[in-house]
C-alpha cells in the first residue's frame, strides 16, 4: 500500500490508536449519550409534526442506511485494513453474532418495515442491555474522536436506541410485557450460536462468555467459564427487564391517572 494510503487507512483515520485513547467519562464520550438524549427529546416535543411530515418514510430510510452503514461498516474496515497489531483476531471471531450487531440489523429492519415483530424484540434489548455500552464502550479504548471506529461504534449503539423511541412517539408502537418472549428466545438463540463458535473457533469471546478480552471492563469481575457466564448475564438480563417493565409500568399508570383526572374535569364542566 502507498505510504500516502497507509497513512489514511492503516495508519491514520480507519486505523488503530492506542490504548487510552478514548477516556471514560470524557467530554468525548459523554458528547455521544447527549446527542442521543437530545435527539430523543426533540422527537418526542415534535412527534405529531414528523409524523404528519410527508418526509416522514424519507427519515426512516436515511435512518435505516446509517445503521446499515455503520453496521458494515465494521467489517470492511477489518476487511480492507486488517484487525491492527494490537489485536491478535481474525475475521472468524469477528462474525456477527452479538448481541448489538443484530439489535442494529432489526433496528434497520423495524424502521423500513414498521415491524411490531422487531420493535418488541428491539424495545426491550435496546433498553436494557443496549444502554451497558454506553457507559462502558471498552472496545474502543483505543479508538477516540481522530478514528472512524469511534463513529462506527457510537452510530451502531446510539441509533438503534433513538429508533425504538421513535417507533413509539412517532408511529405509536408500546411496549407490551406479553411479547416477552420474543426477545428471550432471540438471546437464547443468540447465546447457544456464541457457545458453538466460542468452542469451534480459536479464541472466539462471542457474547463474552469465554473469559475476559474486554480490558477494564465490568465483565473482568465475572467467572471465565462461559457455562457459568452465561448463568450470571441470564441473570442480570432478567433483572434488567425486571427493571424495564416496572419503569413502563409506573409511566402507564402514571397516564392513566393523568387521563382519568382530565375526563372528571370534564364531567364536572359539564
Amino acid at each position: 500500500m502507498p505510504e500516502v494510503w497507509s497513512e489514511f487507512f492503516s495508519d491514520g483515520f480507519f486505523g488503530y490508536g492506542k490504548k487510552g485513547d478514548f477516556q471514560y467519562f470524557s467530554f468525548w464520550h459523554f458528547l455521544p449519550i447527549l446527542i442521543l438524549i437530545t435527539g430523543i427529546i426533540l422527537t418526542y416535543i415534535f412527534r405529531e409534526k414528523i409524523a404528519n411530515s410527508k418526509h416522514e418514510k424519507t427519515f426512516r430510510f436515511i435512518l435505516g442506511c446509517t445503521m446499515l452503514l455503520a453496521e458494515f461498516g465494521f467489517f470492511w474496515r477489518l476487511l480492507y485494513v486488517g484487525p491492527g497489531t494490537n489485536d491478535l483476531h481474525t475475521m472468524m471471531t469477528k462474525l456477527p453474532i452479538q448481541v448489538c450487531e443484530w439489535t442494529c440489523i432489526f433496528a434497520v429492519l423495524m424502521v423500513l418495515t414498521e415491524s411490531r415483530h422487531l420493535f418488541d424484540i428491539d424495545v426491550t434489548i435496546c433498553l436494557t442491555l443496549g444502554i451497558a455500552p454506553l457507559f462502558l464502550p471498552a472496545v474502543i479504548l483505543d479508538s477516540g474522536p481522530r478514528y472512524f471506529r469511534y463513529y462506527q461504534f457510537w452510530l451502531e449503539h446510539i441509533i438503534p436506541i433513538y429508533s425504538v423511541f421513535y417507533m413509539m412517539f412517532v408511529k405509536g408502537f408500546r411496549y407490551d410485557v406479553k411479547k416477552i418472549y420474543k426477545p428471550i428466545i432471540f438471546l437464547l438463540i443468540l447465546a447457544g450460536l456464541s457457545m458453538l463458535a466460542n468452542y469451534y473457533i480459536p479464541e472466539a469471546n462471542y457474547m463474552y462468555l469465554q473469559g475476559d478480552t474486554l480490558g477494564e471492563a465490568i465483565t473482568r469481575i465475572i467467572p471465565s467459564n462461559q457455562f457459568a457466564r452465561f448463568g450470571v448475564f441470564a441473570a442480570i438480563t432478567f433483572l434488567l427487564f425486571g427493571i424495564e417493565f416496572l419503569v413502563f409500568y409506573l409511566i402507564r399508570r402514571y397516564r392513566k391517572k393523568k387521563e382519568d383526572k382530565s375526563d372528571k374535569l370534564v364531567e364536572n364542566n359539564q
